[in-house]
Order: structure tokens, then sequence, then C-alpha cells
């Protein structure tokens, strides 16, 4: 699920990604990151605390972090390989 979540988080910057320069795409892809490992931890945090029925557990949210790796990096390699990202019709 986190893989989905950052790759379509980081393709709301598709746009600016692709016309700014490797400042800003860094910077894309380390927040996008960073958004989808805190929300992760926070949502087995809510999952320990407020649902009596759920248990929080370090191991879901490492599955999170790794899906959210694997989703920027989906991402970086379709726009480094000049797949659909450098397509014009995706730009709008």
């Amino acid at each position: 699920m986190y893989l989905g979540f950052a790759f379509i988080a980081i393709w709301g910057y598709r746009k600016q990604y692709l016309e700014k320069g490797k400042a800003y795409q860094r910077k894309a892809l380390w927040l996008t990151l960073a958004i989808s490992i805190v929300f992760g931890a926070l949502t087995e945090v809510m999952q320990e605390t407020l649902i009596p029925s759920r248990i929080g557990s370090v191991y879901d949210w490492i599955a999170d972090v790794v899906g959210s790796i694997i989703g920027v990096v989906l991402f970086y390699f379709f726009y480094r390989n000049g797949n659909i990202l450098k397509n014009a019709s995706f730009h709008k």
C-alpha cells in the first residue's frame, strides 16, 4: 500500500520535477519519502493507542518504509529511463 502511496504522492510533483533542476528533484524525492515514513509511523501509533482491537507494530512500520522507498525508487527510474513521465500528455 505504501508503495502506491509514495508513487502517487511524488506523481503530484511530476510537472515541476521534470521542469526544475536536480536540487528540486532531490527535494521532491526526499520530501515524499519523509511524508510516507511519518504517515506510516502515525498510523501505527494510532492503531496502538486509539483502536482497542488493533495493535501497532514496528514490523508493519518497517514494511511501510520499505514500500515507500520502493515507490519513490520506481518513480525515479521511470523518470530516469525516460518512459511515460516525459510524455507531454502526462503533464496536463
